[in-house]
């Protein structure tokens, strides 16, 4: 169980030397669902990124204020409260990463992470 209310619940992870897949259980008392939207609630993109640097850093050891810039950056599938989604990290160079979050319903979105 996860005492944090900003981070979903991690289920797994399988890890290598330059990929990382977490299964995240993303609960509906994530306190970023608070008003957003109270109809319809769903995770902001601002959340997602944030998510990938927290994971970036804990699994990579790169540094969040060392982010330089988000490329490609794609929103195709709205992830809702009680959702299941994988999120697969990969380091493509030492400073460059690229993520996805996906789940049975498809491709939620992704990008790139570049850091100085």
């Amino acid at each position: 169980m996860n005492n944090d209310a900003t981070l979903p619940e991690v289920n797994y992870i399988e890890k290598n030397e330059d990929t990382v897949t977490l299964s995240l259980t993303i609960s509906e008392d994530i306190k970023y669902f608070t008003g957003h939207f109270p109809d319809a609630p769903l995770l902001a993109g601002v959340v997602q990124v944030h998510w990938v640097l927290y994971y970036i850093n804990q699994h990579f050891n790169m540094q969040v204020s060392d982010y330089k810039t988000i490329d490609a950056l794609k929103f195709q599938v709205i992830i809702a409260p009680n959702s299941q989604v994988n999120l697969c990290l990969k380091k493509i160079t030492d400073s460059k990463f690229s993520f996805s979050y996906n789940s049975d319903h498809g491709s939620h979105s992704s990008g790139r992470v570049v850091y100085q």
